[in-house]
């Protein structure tokens, strides 16, 4: 069974080990010395507020699941951003894991290439002292320590923690030493004191003493903003290690617990230490701490490794909390490492043929030795590559932009208000928010060109999973977001009144499963109207069970329902009078003919509640290419129609499907005249900014249907005006094509009996919309 570990040893002990990393020990004296206290102590609280944040963010992800898997922040970002871009994270975190053991053993080799090459002088590597040699000598040294931290551990996680206890200990004797300098009494003047033949520490000179009795609040560099951001950029990287921790997630007892309490315990005391060692470091004289050629002088130097024991004592506890410092960062992510792109390979993230590396390679074995090999490989190139310095900032960044999405996830998670996300741990989504812009600007302070670099990877790796991986379903917090995002747009949308001049076709469409239309034709027509910027839901009205293998909504791309009903009449009138966008209200029906119901009725609701109407017949003649002819008899219905043509098109494109021609034809009645007409009807085009063909049909006794058959017999549409009389124009009916025109102040009706008959004349036609609409639409 396999061992599991408690919050000390699984999370506390990494944590606090890759925090107290070489910055405190190389870098920190000489950023205070330059800076002064007061600056560096805003560094260091800015620097951990980030952490803080991030550590937040991590405890409320994992708080929030009931199991927590290995892979540390990329199991935690994967429940919330879904496997795509969970994934992406989860390779990058990997990637920065396994580089970054490089990058430790190089930084174990730095103190000791000095100590080490006096006595391996006999081997002919170690001999010389050019730029290129001793680079030489620092990567053989690198080489030899990184393959013993690979053989430890390759002998299990429990034997890689055990070492680390006892490694914990001497670093936390360095760091007391580090803290107890002041106290120490150490000078430089020891070896001028010997030439002059003294033996007495009263001999040297009191401006030779390592520590001073003055503090430097201000430091010897007059401060700027952008001394400022460069102290923070050096800095910052120490405080990143909290990932060590949250990386041995899959090896915890009790990860939910032990995530939070022994990140939040280390970054606490490291925070405590890092002040302390700051006021220790205010105190260090600026004349010792620098060599005669201006060189930042190691800490080693200063407390003395260069003495005779035991005055070099406190050098040599100095220097072992160098080395045991690399050492931990080295060992935590050899571990971590593998173990994430373990459960890279188990969740199925990475291609086939690498997911060998979910096993191990022992029997029965649960350690990632297979992945132990690849991050072997990966870290042992980054020694022998050189100059590293730009990998390192890639490496940096990689894992900024980690906690970037650590704490946007959180971010997404608390404002878009999701019912799932309930995590024990109490955050704000303020400080999640505060962790993302932070590890932004750090990101910029670094370099905001890799950034650019990096985040575009991230998105490249995110596609390819979306696509192979995921089939194309986003996961996660985004259904969510945009749910919140849309919820909010209709609540402010219900508060604005409509007009004429941006409208938009909220759409009620009713289709019936059992017509020889087809439920398809009004689906696609429904489409079109919703493919640009348009809200329609259609609903398929089913009488017959004959007809319940056919209809698959699946097909369609906008929402849809079957309604099965004994009662279709009923069941169209009560979809027309409700709202079926959320509280927006429908401002059109689209409704297919159907000759066993009462389509009058329909219409009339439709017309009572001021909605646009769109009447289909003949359907199931409407062609793919080809027309789709207007029949124009003034702005009223001839707006909307242009218009519904112009929407068409626009989605036909969109589809990559060759757009309609359109033509807008009128035929002339009483005295007008062509040209008058062909003039009105250019104006209204280079108006609307529409583009189509206008044939004006001059005054004959032909009737109108059959004028209409000569002219759009082969058209793929016909649009036209919907038949129906004015209240308060007795005896003078409207037609489809509107050959008499209603008095001011008269309302449109349907008189069952005429609008009958008239349907009934277009069957056989071309596909026909018949077209009523509640307004004149503005064009221009």
């Amino acid at each position: 069974m396999k061992k599991k570990f408690g919050t000390f040893k699984g999370v506390f002990v990494p944590s606090t080990e890759a925090i107290l990393g070489t910055v405190l020990f190389l870098l920190m004296p000489h950023l205070v010395i330059q800076g002064g206290f007061l600056p560096m102590l805003a560094v260091v609280l800015l620097a951990h507020s980030v952490t803080l944040a991030t550590s937040s963010s991590m405890a409320d992800a994992a708080t929030n699941l009931t199991k927590i898997e290995g892979g540390g922040l990329y199991a935690l970002s994967k429940k919330s951003l879904g496997n795509a871009m969970g994934g992406a994270i989860g390779i990058q975190l990997y990637l920065a894991q396994a580089v970054s053991v490089g990058f430790y053993c190089i930084g174990f080799a730095e103190p000791l290439q000095p100590l080490l090459v006096p006595l391996l002088d006999f081997l002919p590597w170690f001999q010389g002292t050019g730029p290129e040699t001793v680079l030489l000598q620092k990567q053989i040294i690198a080489s030899f320590f990184f393959v013993l931290f690979f053989l430890i551990v390759m002998a299990g996680a429990d034997f890689t923690l055990k070492i680390q206890i006892y490694i914990l200990v001497v670093l936390g004797i360095s760091v007391i030493t580090i803290l107890a300098g002041p106290l120490l009494g150490l000078t430089s003047g020891t070896m001028a004191a010997a030439a002059s033949g003294s033996t007495t520490t009263e001999a040297v000179n009191p401006a030779m003493k390592i520590f001073t009795g003055a503090l430097n609040l201000r430091g010897t560099t007059a401060l700027s903003i952008p001394l400022f951001f460069i102290m923070f950029a050096q800095f910052f990287p120490a405080v990143t290690g909290i990932s060590s921790g949250v990386g041995m997630s899959g090896d915890l007892a009790t990860p939910q617990k032990s995530i939070v309490k022994g990140t939040f315990s280390a970054i606490l005391i490291t925070l405590i230490i890092y002040i302390f060692a700051n006021l220790v470091f205010a105190f260090l004289n600026p004349i010792t701490a620098y060599d005669d050629s201006g060189n930042p002088k190691l800490l080693t130097e200063l407390y003395g490794i260069a003495k005779e024991f035991p005055g070099n004592l406190p050098g040599i506890l100095i220097l072992l909390g160098i080395l045991f410092a690399t050492c931990s960062s080295a060992l935590s992510m050899f571990m971590t490492g593998p173990r994430t792109l373990q459960f890279l390979a188990r969740d199925g993230i990475l291609p086939r043929f690498m997911y060998f590396f979910k096993r191990d390679f022992k029997k029965e074995g649960t350690e990632p030795r297979y992945a132990l090999l690849l991050t072997f490989f990966l870290g042992g190139s980054i020694i022998w590559m050189g100059d590293i310095s730009f990998a390192a900032t890639v490496v940096g960044i990689l894992f900024l932009v980690v906690y970037a999405w650590m704490n946007g996830a959180t971010f997404l998670e608390r404002v878009s208000k999701n019912p799932s996300f309930r995590p024990t741990f109490k955050g704000h989504w303020l400080i999640s928010l505060y962790g993302t812009l932070a590890c932004l600007v750090a990101i910029s302070l670094f370099s905001w060109q890799v950034g650019i670099l990096v985040f575009a990877s991230q998105f490249i790796l995110f596609w390819l999973i979306l696509r192979y991986k995921s089939h194309n379903r986003l996961e996660g917090i985004w259904w969510g977001v945009q749910f919140s995002a849309i919820q909010s747009g209709l609540r402010r949308l219900r508060k604005i009144v409509q007009g004429s001049h941006n409208w938009r076709p909220v759409v009620t469409a009713v289709g019936f499963c059992d017509e020889e239309d087809g439920w398809e034709v009004i689906g696609k027509l429904a489409e079109s109207l919703a493919f640009y910027q348009g809200l329609v839901n259609l609903h398929l009205i089913k009488t017959a069970r004959k007809f319940n293998s056919d209809v698959d909504t699946k097909k369609i791309l906008i929402p849809a329902s079957v309604i099965e009903t004994s009662e279709p009449n009923q069941s169209i009138l009560t979809l027309i009078q409700a709202n079926g966008n959320s509280g927006v209200d429908s401002n059109t029906l689209l409704i297919q003919y159907h000759p066993k119901v009462e389509n009058v009725s329909f219409l009339q609701k439709a017309l009572e509640m001021n909605k646009n109407i769109l009447y289909l017949k003949e359907g199931h003649l409407m062609k793919e290419s080809g027309t789709i002819d207007i029949w124009w008899r003034g702005e009223r219905n001839g707006n909307l129609m242009v218009l519904l043509a112009y929407i068409i098109n626009i989605s036909r494109r969109e589809s990559r499907k060759e757009p309609y021609d359109i033509r807008i034809i009128r035929k002339l009645s009483g005295e007008e005249t062509e040209e008058k007409a062909r003039e009105e009807l250019n104006a209204l085009l280079d108006r609307a900014r529409l583009h189509g063909e206008i044939k004006v049909l001059t005054k004959s006794d032909e009737k109108f249907l059959e004028t209409l058959k000569s002219e759009s017999e082969s058209s793929a549409m016909v649009m036209m005006g919907l038949p129906g009389n004015y209240e308060g124009n007795a005896g003078k009916q409207e037609n489809g094509n509107g050959r008499f025109m209603p008095i001011r102040g008269s309302i449109f009706k349907l008189d069952e009996f005429f609008f009958t008959r008239e349907i009934n004349n277009y069957k056989n036609l071309p596909a026909t919309l018949f077209v009523r609409s509640a307004r004149v639409m503005e064009l221009d």
